[in-house]
């Protein structure tokens, strides 16, 4: 038996897999450049409970934000091999999952927008090219924490009408004070920022709310994708809420600069229990 994570900030997808048969679940979400190794620890035994027997994993492909080489992965490995004592791992990046999920075999640009982003050419089951996202602070161009990050802006700095404050308050049940409380005195901020979304998403249809999309999206395009080393012919897929919630305008955003989307994943999970079923054959 096999094991697959998809780990973002937020949410952890799972896929258990003989081979043949797949069991997706899903738990708490973490980032090990920022998440302690007991949170992370409860995270994944609280996932599996009920759902997977540690002992009868005899090998681990975890694919998780903020896996980096070094320590970061370390952390990763240290808890997996806790857990799964009798299983080995293996851990990669969002990214190279990501790519896995969009083109398998074949080669494309994979990127994401999900609580954070990421971009990079894929190339026969690696990442060759990368321009690294920064985290919500000095990057992150279209993630949802980014585009949360522009609300709240907006909303507080009077670049949009006090209405829109007051609708925003009401809905969210967030003052000023608890969003300055959540960026700057909780353990997530990103994921604060990105949990914002959805007011977004409710209005998307009233131009303001749509401009901080695009907005998003064309940086993303800008500093993510434009100024990737690509071949011209390959293909770019997404993979992560963000990209699948706000599609259209993705696509807009694409299309500004002579871009077309090959595809777009809301969960790379199913396709990557497929990607390691196929090559395990």
């Amino acid at each position: 038996m096999f094991l697959i994570s998809d780990c973002g900030a937020t949410k952890c997808d799972w896929a258990v897999s003989d081979g043949t048969n797949v069991n997706i679940f899903s738990g708490n979400g973490f980032n090990p450049i920022t998440t302690s190794e007991d949170v992370m620890e409860n995270a994944i035994r609280g996932a599996i409970v009920g759902n997977v027997d540690p002992a009868t994993i005899d090998e681990i492909f975890f694919y998780g934000a903020g896996c980096i080489s070094g320590e970061p992965s370390d952390k990763v490995n240290k808890i997996l091999a806790k857990v799964f004592p009798a299983a080995k791992t293996h851990t990669y990046s969002d990214l190279v999952g990501a790519g896995r999920a969009l083109f398998k075999t074949d080669n494309g640009i994979a990127a994401i927008l999900g609580t954070g982003c990421n971009s990079g050419v894929y190339v026969d089951g690696e990442i060759i090219e990368h321009i690294p996202p920064m985290g919500y602070i000095l990057g992150d161009e279209g993630s949802g924490a980014s585009i949360g990050k522009r609300l709240v802006n907006a909303i507080y700095k009077r670049e949009i009408a006090d209405s829109y404050r007051q609708m925003f308050e009401r809905e969210c049940m967030l003052g000023y004070d608890d969003v300055i409380y959540g960026v700057y005195r909780s353990e997530t901020p990103a994921q604060f920022l990105a949990s914002l979304v959805p007011f977004i998403s409710d209005h998307i249809s009233d131009n303001i709310f749509r401009n901080i999309v695009l907005t998003e999206f064309d940086l993303f395009f800008n500093r993510n994708i434009i100024r990737l080393n690509r071949p011209k012919n390959l293909s770019i897929g997404f993979v992560g809420s963000i990209a699948y919630n706000f599609a259209e305008i993705l696509k807009d955003a694409a299309r500004f600069h002579g871009l077309t989307i090959f595809s777009i994943l809301q969960k790379p999970i199913q396709r990557l229990a497929e990607y390691h079923n196929e090559i395990k054959k």
